[in-house]
């Protein structure tokens, strides 16, 4: 029996977030509120990390110097962070990641 048919909800997002941190998928979804699934959380960890560096600017070689992996590596995750957001570019990566990014103080003018 699983923690969630148990209705031990704390120890079920506990399990998966320990299975995603490793790189796995939980059977189930996280319980997530109303509306729709947020997919940035079916991310792995290192695909968030990888994602944000390329919202952000970076080239895939930049990636791979900054997170210590191979260039064929972040290509092999970015091209499951594209499926799994389904976009198709780095700009609509960027543009979907945009309300996960913390804001800059460079848009803000003085009067």
């Amino acid at each position: 029996m699983g923690f969630d048919q148990c209705g031990a909800a704390v120890w079920t997002e506990q399990a998966d977030a320990e299975l995603r941190a490793a790189g796995e998928t939980p059977i189930a979804p996280p319980p997530s509120g109303p509306g729709t699934l947020d997919p940035l959380t079916l991310l792995t960890p290192q695909q968030l990390r990888i994602a944000r560096s390329v919202a952000q600017g970076a080239t895939n070689r930049e990636v791979a110097r900054q997170l210590s992996i191979s260039v064929r590596t972040v290509e092999y995750h970015l091209r499951n962070v594209f499926t799994q957001l389904g976009v198709r570019s780095r700009v609509a990566l960027a543009r979907h990641l945009e309300p996960d990014r913390p804001p800059s103080a460079g848009g803000v003018y003085a009067s």
